[in-house]
């Protein structure tokens, strides 16, 4: 009887070890879970910031790249645009000459041939197919220009009233009237102001530029300096003293 008591708590204590024992176990186990779990998601956090990073990295180098592609491609037009004046220039000096109170015509300038106009006018044989083409189509399109002012000889610019009188002596410049009378005068300069640049020609004197040329008023002042020029200076709004220094 004692044997077969002592045999039951034999096994009575073998269980409660064994349970005991798997106890430990399944806490190691959870433990051990646990850890493999956080681990993970260390690793997976760790790989995830990597390639945010690397991707943050990725899209500014890209748009550095691109800034500088950006900046180089306009460092290239502004050469381009330099070269194309410094073209213009040497292949045009004679259309670009500049005369003003700080620059007298330059030592040696003489026009080589004249254009006689009606009224005694005359101007550079060179730009009358322009100015000659220019006029038809502004009649064409109902206006009434006619030439107030042309070439002033150098010798006769101290009596003349005219501030812009220098300009004139190049035999590029005139001044134009409308033959329909004064009020036709805004119509026909808003005309001009529209479409000179097409046949090489600029308003010489823009009110808002008078603190560089010196001449204000002079509204009616056209001055040829030839059709890439003139397109050039109306787009950027310059003055030909402005256009000239910016070569």
């Amino acid at each position: 009887m004692e044997e077969k008591k002592g045999f039951v708590d034999w096994i009575k204590y073998k269980m409660k070890v064994l349970s005991v024992s798997d106890r430990h176990f399944f806490t190691f186990i959870w433990v051990v879970a646990i850890a493999v779990s956080l681990l993970t998601v260390g690793i997976s956090a760790s790989v995830i910031a990597s390639g945010e990073k690397k991707e943050a990295e990725r899209i500014e180098q890209e748009a550095q790249a691109k800034k500088q592609a950006e900046e180089e491609a306009m460092i290239a037009s502004l050469n381009d645009a330099r070269a194309r004046k410094a073209s213009i220039t040497d292949a045009e000096s004679w259309k670009l000459v500049l005369v003003n109170l700080n620059h007298p015509l330059p030592d040696g300038f003489k026009i080589n041939e004249f254009t006689d106009l009606v009224n005694g006018h005359k101007v550079d044989k060179r730009m009358y197919e322009d100015l000659q083409r220019m006029f038809d189509d502004a009649r064409a399109q109902g206006q009434n220009p006619s030439i107030a002012a042309s070439y002033v000889d150098p010798m006769d610019t101290g009596s003349v009233g005219s501030p812009c009188a220098l300009d004139h002596t190049t035999g590029l410049a005139i001044d134009v009237v409308s033959s329909a009378g004064e009020e036709d005068q805004e119509n026909l300069i808003k005309w001009f102001d529209e479409h000179a640049a097409d046949y090489g020609f600029i308003f010489r004197y823009p009110d808002d530029k008078y603190s560089i040329t010196g001449v204000r008023e002079a509204h009616n002042h056209l001055r040829y300096v030839g059709v890439d020029a003139a397109k050039e200076m109306k787009e950027s709004g310059e003055c030909l003293e402005e256009y000239l220094d910016s070569y």
